[in-house]
């Protein structure tokens, strides 16, 4: 399959440590667990927070849910909902095929928080009603090929009753692919197990989702291929019955990678061998033509043609990819095979450029149609019909109590019963609730135009909620259908809907056996902050089962109207047995800077009757939200010290959305010990002539309070703050001194002689080295090709680069020529040259030599972010400089230097002994 390499980005601060020409302190805050423990409090320190696993064949091998530290943070504890289909909403709904979605639900494939975070651009999918399986598109040769979903993204899909799957990607060899790792997933132990298929399914069965996809691009031999298939058909013998094994149309007997774009003689043995089942489902690949006969071998295997997925890639071009829904329908209207579609996630990546009011209408014409409403059928096959067309609608709604804050799982701040309590953006789809079956089903009487979307601006619980905007008029109703359920409830039953700007709102239910809906009025209660809960008692439907549930909504005056769905609940409230919380405690830490750590904490729970947990910090005395998950285990990210310690509570939520106080638990965190700060300083230029300004900067812990500088003989000589801007009336070297200040003490850091200011009269010309005749470049890591060599690094072109993706540390080698003084260093990483910032090199040496053997550091860059990144250092003489990448991106190991320039002098003579 076509494929975007997936990388992470690291948002910290960038630390220069400037070997020649001064001393400097390394910010080193953390350390990984396997390295040491904090002494003092017995909390680990970690490097980072808890990702979601990526790993290759011979790490799979030693993974052990035990021994990974972020694996409880990995799992879910939602169960997958059971779910039924909803009433055909047109007449081109199949009610046999289904959907297959490959979606790349994690912007990267290592370094993908477990737990969400701040980035509110995240896929948090919500159409769920269309999609019969999910796979978590993921996988690289650089970061990982074995990846699970992270357990985010599952709770929701359970949620929702969805299977949610794992990739197993073996990638072509044009991106890394290698043919021994093959060959070791398929290794036999002596006594005939497959090793890594046993792994796959303790994966699973420890982080709690669904099965595998695997994507086997590589070229192997026959041997390989064939133990492949025994792979697969051992994995079908041993794992549980709802787990899946899905296949894509790829490699063939004879190891060879050839899409077949059907299911043949070629490739039917690894979908049914016989009477065997080997994979539950194949992706069969987009170069298909004629589905019939795909069909055909299905039904001769005796195989439910509608376990073959006709895939259509929308990855590049979306809804005006070439293929459309209807590309798969046969003479009857009906789909041939079931719809696979290639990274819907279009939607938010390249349809939206991760802009989230883009992403909802992306949603709306991908899955619904342009109309927004599923009833529709006014597409042409000549354009995208949308998802709903074809596919009919389920919904896991079957029991009650349901509840729906309408929350979506990301949002600008987070409210609990209709206040705000949390500030800032956010994702975490761990809390996502299912959301309307229906993308908008809405009739407006005369005179009322209301449109529905998510809104971010106000919510009830969690992050959003329905916004139905525009003109009403007076007693005129406007009814919007929901949900579609299976539900059978008592007549002491009740339900609940909280809104905010409505008049009045009336429950309208459809019954089964009925032909017209009943519609119920409700008893009114003013809530919080304009919240108007309505009640109402659900005898009118007792002994039948309700099969769709929507509101009939009224305003009593004409004019613009903004009405919120806050929540909707079935089920009259009840009270409860809940599982206690016990045993909070702090099972690891991320050091962000002195003032601001990211907090692992676990606790015990059986979970009874619990449907998450919010976790409260005690600040000024009033318990403060932090967080809430349906895991046991979770990261409060980026909590500030106020105090040496802080109180945490962990409080369990039932199924009706109340907190049970009394079952609580609380422990007290105590934050690493405040010490002297650090510091590191930089120059704008270390080589200047009299009179030109410089300015120095400091890089020092968040806990500074603030910065001396002293330069003797600059003007001025002294200054204050975390920067300082000078300059000389004299040619001559001098040194800097900067003293950082906060509650603990002092930290001074000296650079002798880094400064070099010379008379104008003096001849001297600074210039970039790089692009003079006699500087060369010829050794090096490698590139990927002629065009992409070490020389266009230093080209002074930024339309040029040089890259390499096979090497662990990339580097490359500079020779000037001749002996020539050195100032200093720019570096134009990829998002320099119009690439994706999050591919900028994160981490650097740069160092210096006479002979090209004995090296002498010049610079260590550290958390680098920025596209053009300068790096002044106290002049030194050299013909040879050598650039390795220590991180050429957070996660991955791609060079892409766009430039190099290296400032300097084409004399030497001016540093003197």
């Amino acid at each position: 399959m076509k494929r975007k390499t997936l990388k992470h980005v690291c948002c910290s601060a960038a630390v220069v440590f400037t070997l020649l020409g001064g001393a400097s302190v390394s910010r080193v805050y953390a350390e990984s667990l396997e390295s040491r423990s904090n002494k003092e409090i017995a909390i680990p320190l970690f490097d980072q927070v808890p990702e979601a696993t990526a790993l290759f064949p011979d790490t799979l091998l030693s993974w052990d849910a035990k021994n990974d530290p972020d694996a409880p943070f990995n799992s879910s504890k939602v169960p997958l909902a059971t779910r039924v289909q909803g009433k055909k909403m047109n007449v081109d709904q199949s009610t046999e095929a289904k959907v297959l979605s490959i979606a790349i639900v994690n912007r990267h494939t290592k370094g993908t928080p477990s737990q969400g975070g701040t980035d509110k651009a995240v896929y948090n999918f919500t159409n769920w009603q269309y999609v019969d399986t999910l796979v978590a598109w993921a996988g690289s040769s650089g970061e990982g090929i074995i990846v699970p979903p992270s357990g985010d993204i599952t709770d929701v899909a359970h949620r929702n009753g969805v299977p949610i799957v794992g990739t197993v990607f073996f990638p072509p060899e044009a991106y890394g692919g290698k043919s021994e790792w093959v060959e070791q997933f398929v290794q036999k132990d002596r006594t005939g197990k497959f090793p890594m298929a046993d792994k796959l399914l303790e994966m699973s069965a420890a982080y709690g989702f669904d099965g595998w996809f695997i994507n086997q691009e590589t070229n192997v031999d026959a041997q390989t291929a064939t133990a492949m298939k025994e792979c697969m058909s051992y994995l079908q013998a041993r794992k549980p019955k709802k787990q899946q094994v899905i296949w894509y149309d790829s490699m063939i007997p004879t190891g060879a990678v050839d899409w077949q774009g059907a299911l043949n003689e070629q490739n039917q043995g690894y979908f049914q061998e016989g009477k065997k089942r080997v994979s539950d489902k194949m992706f069969v690949d987009f170069r298909w033509q004629n589905l019939e006969t795909s069909r055909a071998k299905a039904v001769q295997l005796k195989r439910d043609p509608y376990d073959l997925f006709a895939g259509i890639d929308v990855q590049a071009n979306g809804i005006n990819s070439r293929r459309k829904p209807s590309s798969i329908l046969g003479e009857n209207g009906q789909p041939l095979l079931s719809l696979g579609l290639y990274c819907p996630d279009w939607t938010l990546r390249d349809g939206g450029q991760y802009d989230v009011d883009r992403y909802w209408e992306n949603e709306t014409l991908l899955w619904i149609n342009s109309q927004g409403d599923p009833r529709s059928v006014e597409s042409a096959k000549s354009e995208w019909q949308g998802v709903s067309r074809y596919y009919v609608e389920k919904t896991p709604i079957t029991s009650v109590p349901f509840l729906t804050n309408f929350n979506v799982g990301n949002g600008d701040g987070f409210y609990l019963d209709g206040t705000k309590v949390k500030e800032g953006s956010f994702n975490n789809r761990s809390i996502q609730d299912v959301m309307p079956t229906y993308r908008w089903v809405i009739d407006n009487e005369a005179g009322n135009q209301l449109e529905a979307t998510i809104d971010y601006k106000d919510a009830f619980n969690g992050g959003s909620s329905i916004n139905l905007s525009g003109t009403m008029t007076a007693d005129k109703r406007t009814f919007i259908q929901l949900y579609a359920s299976q539900l059978k409830v008592s007549a002491s039953e009740t339900a609940a809907v909280v809104t905010k700007g409505a008049d009045n709102v009336s429950l309208v239910l459809e019954l089964k056996g009925k032909e017209k809906p009943v519609t119920i009025q409700g008893e009114q209660q003013m809530l919080a902050n304009g919240w108007v809960q309505t009640t109402y008692s659900l005898k009118a439907a007792s002994g039948k089962a309700i099969t769709t549930i929507g509101l009939d909504i009224k305003n009593n005056q004409t004019g613009p109207a903004s009405i919120r769905l806050g929540q909707l609940r079935i089920g009259k409230e009840k009270k409860v047995s809940i599982s206690p919380v016990s045993k909070l405690t702090f099972s690891g830490k991320t050091v962000i800077d002195d003032l601001t750590e990211s907090i692992r904490i676990r606790w015990e729970t059986k979970g009874k009757n619990t449907n998450s947990y919010r976790i409260y910090r005690k600040v000024a005395g009033t318990w403060q939200f932090e967080g809430e998950t349906a895991n046991n285990s979770y990261t409060l990210l980026n909590q500030e010290r106020i105090e040496d310690t802080a109180n945490y509570r962990v409080v369990p939520v039932d199924h009706y959305g109340r907190e049970q106080q009394s079952k609580g638990t609380t422990a007290v965190y105590p934050f690493e010990a405040l010490k002297k700060p650090e510091i590191a300083i930089n120059a704008s230029s270390t080589l200047v002539s009299v009179g030109e300004t410089i300015t120095l900067d400091a890089t020092v812990s968040k806990s500074t309070e603030t910065v001396n500088w002293e330069v003797v003989g600059a003007t001025p000589e002294t200054a204050s703050g975390q920067e300082m801007t000078l300059s000389f009336a004299k040619a001559g070297t001098y040194s800097v001194r900067a003293t950082a200040v906060n509650a603990s003490g002092e930290t001074e850091i000296i650079k002798e002689k880094y400064l070099y200011v010379y008379d104008q009269n003096t001849g001297i010309k600074i210039e970039n080295l790089s692009v003079l005749p006699t500087t060369t470049a010829d050794q090096g890591s490698g590139y990927t090709n002629e065009g992409e060599s070490y020389r266009f690094a230093l080209d002074g072109n930024l339309k040029t680069k040089w890259c390499d993706n096979s090497s662990d540390k990339p580097w490359m080698i500079a020779d000037l020529g001749t002996v020539k003084t050195i100032a200093g260093f720019e570096l134009f990483h990829a998002g320099a040259g119009g690439e994706s910032s999050e591919w900028n090199t994160r981490e650097y040496d740069i160092s210096v030599s006479d002979d090209g053997s004995n090296w002498r550091t010049a610079v260590q860059k550290r958390g680098n972010t920025l596209d053009h990144s300068k790096d002044a250092i106290g002049l030194v003489e050299a013909r040879y400089v050598k650039l390795v990448l220590e991180k050429a991106e957070k996660n991955g190991k791609t060079a892409r230097i766009y430039d190099w320039q290296i400032i300097g002098v084409d004399q030497t003579g001016i540093v003197k002994p």
